[in-house]
């Protein structure tokens, strides 16, 4: 007596259809997915001590899509004056939406903790941005927008990338940020900069 294959191999067709599928999209997602990491050292007018050093890992994706995401976590031993056991804990999300070729827009959230033994500080910020790439150069511009706080810095934050060789890039930074201290007679505003050079590689 002969046996009905078809449901059977129907079955396995599409099961193999469905695995194929998977294995596409995750090599596509894969394929724009880049992890990196970076260190290098920086000066900060801040009443921060300098110069300082930094480390950053995190992962860019989309970088070839509509849709751009990044998302970073990075220390750097930026201490303030008198000090000299803090570390400054960083992260950021963003989300970048392409309008030509070259352009694209959107924002975040960019969060800092200055860790000491005497005490720890820190701050989020939202942001707007912008970003212009090409194929050997990146710069994204973000605005750090005030969260009430008098002393919350506020400004924009530059973070350049140019390719140097294979997979390596030189990163530069540069935060130009103003705030207002309530104390003493009359309240205070005051504008200053931090500034740091690192190389970056990327994974993939």
């Amino acid at each position: 007596m002969k046996r009905d294959l078809g449901p059977s191999i129907l079955k396995m067709r599409v099961f193999a259809s469905l695995i194929a599928a998977v294995l596409i999209l995750g090599s596509t997602v894969w394929s724009q997915t880049q992890p990196y990491a970076d260190a290098g050292i920086g000066f900060n007018g801040l009443g921060y001590q300098s110069p300082y050093y930094d480390a950053d890992v995190g992962v860019d994706w989309g970088d070839l899509g509509p849709i751009f995401v990044e998302a970073e976590v990075g220390a750097d031993t930026a201490n303030p004056k008198g000090l000299n056991s803090g570390v400054t804990v960083r992260t950021h999300g963003l989300v970048m939406w392409r309008a030509t070729p070259h352009w694209r827009f959107g924002g975040g959230v960019h969060f800092a903790e200055l860790l000491t033994s005497p005490f720890d500080n820190h701050a989020t910020w939202p942001t707007l941005g912008a970003m212009f790439e090409q194929d050997w150069f990146r710069l994204n511009a973000q605005y750090l927008i005030p969260t009430g706080s008098d002393y919350t810095l506020n400004g924009p934050l530059f973070d350049m990338r140019m390719h140097l060789v294979k997979r390596f890039y030189l990163r530069e930074r540069v935060g130009i940020y103003a705030y207002r201290d309530p104390n003493g007679v009359s309240p205070s505003h005051h504008v200053n900069a931090a500034v740091d050079f690192g190389i970056l590689y990327v994974f993939h």
